[in-house]
């Protein structure tokens, strides 16, 4: 067993929507995204309403943290979630912390984010002392935004001034207030900002990078007592998969009410961009690990001797 000496301490967390218990049998998880908009809460939404969840006798209650995948993996190992939702980028800063944790499955495996300025930043070379806004140190949207200023030839630590804002819409709000002059958006919130004559400088998700952009993960104590359990999870998310691909129509409703637009091409885009990232085995991306794992060894010597397949226990898969 690692070392616990992982701190955590109690956050507030907003339950989304729960699935009704419906026999003696029903198994009840925690599961916790940080994205009113995530894929895994969409897929789980659908999952729900089309009676999959149901059927692999499960009541799922989607937990919403918007403090970030660094928080949200605290409460995971303080045991406030049975499993979670999050990036590679904060699921290695618990694990190099000594966190009991495994990927038990990949959820998406592409970058999807767009680097995007103010109208008037119309280059790399004019975010040159400029503020660019983050969801909070630590977050994955900070690694994209720091992969994105050094390929345009400027230094994250002193061209640029980062700061913490906090979520997708918050940046978004943030860029459109003039506090913050760029940021990284994922898809959904990039296609806002798009119709709102923000400036693209960097499109990551049609360079179609491989990064365990979120990946289902467990405690190693509840994957040990509550094998089963995963495994009915991961069955019926498997097929919450395969409902999102092949039911394009509901599935672009529940984007469009997530996104709370009315605009459907919108919503057609980020369906679009899920559905290409989303793996129909729920085999996570090992070339997608070993990026983050580089990128956090230039800050953490801790990381430089990790191999992505000490990260990931796939025995729950069906």
């Amino acid at each position: 067993m690692r070392p616990r000496h992982y701190l955590f301490f109690p956050i507030a967390v907003y339950s989304l929507f729960a699935g009704g218990v419906v026999c003696a049998e029903v198994v009840n998880i925690r599961h916790g995204t940080t994205a009113a908009i995530s894929t895994e809460k969409i897929i789980l939404a659908l999952a729900k309403e089309a009676g999959i969840l149901k059927k692999h006798e499960l009541a799922v209650e989607v937990v919403l943290i918007t403090s970030g995948g660094t928080l949200a993996t605290q409460a995971l190992v303080g045991g406030s979630l049975d499993l979670l939702a999050t990036g590679a980028t904060p699921f290695l800063h618990g694990y190099t912390e000594g966190a009991d944790i495994k990927i038990v499955a990949g959820v998406n495996n592409r970058f999807p984010y767009t680097f995007m300025a103010r109208g008037d930043i119309t280059t790399p070379a004019d975010l040159k002392g400029k503020i660019v806004g983050i969801t909070r140190f630590g977050s994955i949207d900070e690694l994209a935004t720091r992969m994105v200023l050094s390929q345009f030839g400027l230094n994250p630590k002193s061209d640029v001034k980062i700061i913490q804002v906090g979520g997708s819409a918050s940046r978004l709000a943030a860029l459109q207030s003039g506090s913050i002059d760029a940021t990284a958006l994922v898809s959904g919130y990039s296609n806002v900002g798009r119709k709102l004559g923000l400036k693209v400088l960097m499109d990551l998700a049609e360079k179609d990078i491989e990064y365990q952009m979120t990946a289902i993960v467990a405690r190693e104590d509840y994957l040990k007592s509550r094998g089963e359990s995963v495994r009915r999870f991961l069955r019926a998310y498997l097929e919450g998969i395969r409902y999102y691909k092949t039911h394009r129509d509901e599935a672009i409703k529940k984007i469009m009410e997530a996104l709370r637009t009315d605009d459907r091409s919108l919503a057609e885009t980020d369906y679009t961009t899920r559905s290409r990232a989303l793996p129909d085995d729920g085999r996570p991306t090992l070339k997608g690990l070993q990026l983050a794992i580089d990128e956090l060894a230039k800050e953490n010597p801790k990381a430089k001797n990790i191999a992505p397949r000490q990260l990931i226990d796939l025995n729950y898969l069906p």
